[in-house]
């Protein structure tokens, strides 16, 4: 700014100091008048193309005589370069230059000749120095990649980079990158000498989830440089736990679990969890001071009416955790999967050997037409039925009783019979349940959260997938009187093209023993 100021305080001074020559013209040139005058600015001019502005050349020429022309030309060490001339001025006796040159590195000197119009020539040159341009700072990692394996152990290796700059150092920062974003290391330095060369070897204790260490230098023009080194860092895996998916045992029962575990670095204990009425309590912790690499154990857990689940949690040497759970159907008859046919379906059909509409709550299986029409014990061992209702497939649960408000008429058999001639029609009875948790669901919760009292009616219509209807048997069915249980729907499929009343739908059954 401030030799900007001098630029224009320059320019005015010789502009009006000429002015009253503009004003009153000489009608002849004296041939005593004084050569013509070149003024620079500044006596040399510095420009560094790293910056964005640089100052432009600036002179002012002086003839009493009057100016003829004016040329400009650049110096290099090898050649003359014209850069322009000039032949008609606002003021014969004046003119003021100001060049904003596109600099280049080689150029040396700014010549002006000045020519007057008794042809007489003045020559200046102003001294020019051209800072280059600058490369970029580098950072240069040694090594390029950091891999530590806890498997293998040993000291951690030092990271270390060396960042140089020819412009000169400004700022450094570091961060730790993990994958979980990134985080400054230490705090930035502030470099005040224009230092041209930065080294940093130290010892970083990079932990599991490290993936990097990022350098960011800044040079003195503000130009920036962003590396990051590559951290690996290798942990052994976590215990394998192999077990089943679901045990099953009697109230109070104790059950054994096998347990197949592998590990890397050594198991050094196993936690059993029991989940009673929902939460997770330690009941048992098996320890291993000689940290096996395998083991195929087979745990004994007492289960109660209320679990439902038992959790193992596998902890190695190196605290690597690994937890597992297995489903718990204590004092509970209990299918996960059983496929339901609608009255489409009632008699079976070739495509779907052994679905069938009506569902056995003693068996846990569906039965056909027929089969109901059999015998009265047959008769008593099937509890409900699955129907389909009009274009729009709506899925309703029927129990065996009801005539045709419960469609019986549509359930047909063989030699022209019926639901409606089955002997024995169980009075089942239905709740929709809303918002119920079917999977921890215990014997003890399904008997203490649905009121027997409450579930009375002969029909569910409609229902949907995901949805969960607690039953209730009949004093006449087979699997015994009175007794409450949970059904969830858990898939609904159409399986005869042209008829969409035609579906199958899936279902899990838990029912408690009493």
């Amino acid at each position: 700014m401030k030799r900007d100021i001098i630029i224009y305080t320059f320019i005015v001074f010789f502009g009006l100091s000429f002015l009253q020559s503009c004003e009153d013209p000489t009608p002849s040139i004296d041939p005593n008048s004084l050569l013509p005058k070149i003024t620079f600015a500044f006596d040399s001019l510095e420009a560094d193309l790293n910056l964005v502005d640089n100052l432009p050349i600036v002179a002012v020429v002086q003839s009493e005589a009057g100016l003829k022309s004016v040329d400009m030309i650049i110096k290099t060490g090898s050649e003359d370069i014209h850069y322009k001339t000039v032949t008609e001025f606002f003021n014969e006796h004046s003119y003021s230059l100001a060049e904003k040159v596109q600099y280049k590195p080689e150029y040396l000197q700014f010549v002006v000749e000045a020519t007057d119009k008794l042809d007489r020539k003045t020559v200046a040159s102003l001294e020019l120095s051209i800072i280059d341009i600058k490369e970029g700072p580098k950072v240069i990692f040694d090594p390029e990649m950091i891999v530590y394996d806890e498997l293998e152990g040993g000291p951690m290796p030092n990271t270390k980079f060396t960042v140089t700059s020819e412009a000169g150092l400004l700022k450094l920062e570091m961060y730790l990158v993990t994958e979980n974003g990134q985080m400054q290391y230490g705090f930035p330095i502030d470099f005040t000498q224009n230092e041209n060369e930065y080294i940093f070897d130290e010892k970083i204790m990079y932990k599991e989830g490290d993936k990097g260490f990022k350098v960011k230098v800044t040079d003195s023009y503000g130009q920036v440089r962003i590396e990051t080194l590559p951290v690996r860092y290798i942990t052994p895996a976590p215990p394998t736990v192999l077990v089943k998916d679901t045990i099953f045992a009697d109230k109070d029962e104790r059950v054994a679990i096998p347990l197949k575990i592998e590990s890397q670095r050594g198991i050094r204990s196993i936690e059993i969890f029991r989940a009673d009425n929902n939460v997770f309590e330690s009941v048992e912790t098996i320890n291993y001071p000689d940290a096996p690499l395998t083991l195929n154990v087979i745990p004994e857990v007492k289960c109660l009416n209320t679990t439902s689940k038992i959790k193992f949690a596998v902890t190695d040497v190196v605290d690597k955790t690994t937890e597992v759970s297995v489903t718990a159907i204590v004092n509970m008859n209990f299918i996960a999967k059983l496929a339901v046919g609608s009255m489409k379906l009632a008699n079976g059909i070739e495509a779907y050997p052994g679905v069938y509409s009506f569902i056995s709550l003693k068996d846990l299986k569906t039965y056909s037409v027929d089969y109901a029409l059999e015998s009265d014990e047959n008769a008593s061992n099937v509890d409900m039925k699955f129907y389909v209702f009009g274009g729009q497939a709506v899925l309703r649960m029927y129990s065996m009783d009801g005539g045709t408000n419960t469609k019986n008429n549509e359930f047909l058999g063989s030699g022209g019979k019926t639901a409606m001639d089955v002997s024995v029609q169980n009075q089942t009875r239905f709740l929709l349940l809303s918002g119920y948790d079917f999977d921890n669901a215990t014997a003890a919760s399904i008997l203490s959260d649905i009121p027997a009292s409450n579930i009375v009616a002969n029909a569910i219509n409609p229902f949907e997938v995901g949805d969960v209807i607690a039953f209730k048997t009949a004093s006449t069915s087979s699997s015994g009187g009175g007794k409450i249980g949970i059904m969830k729907i858990l898939s609904n499929e159409q399986v005869i093209s042209i008829d969409v009343t035609a579906r199958i739908i899936t279902v899990a059954i838990k029912f408690p023993k009493q």
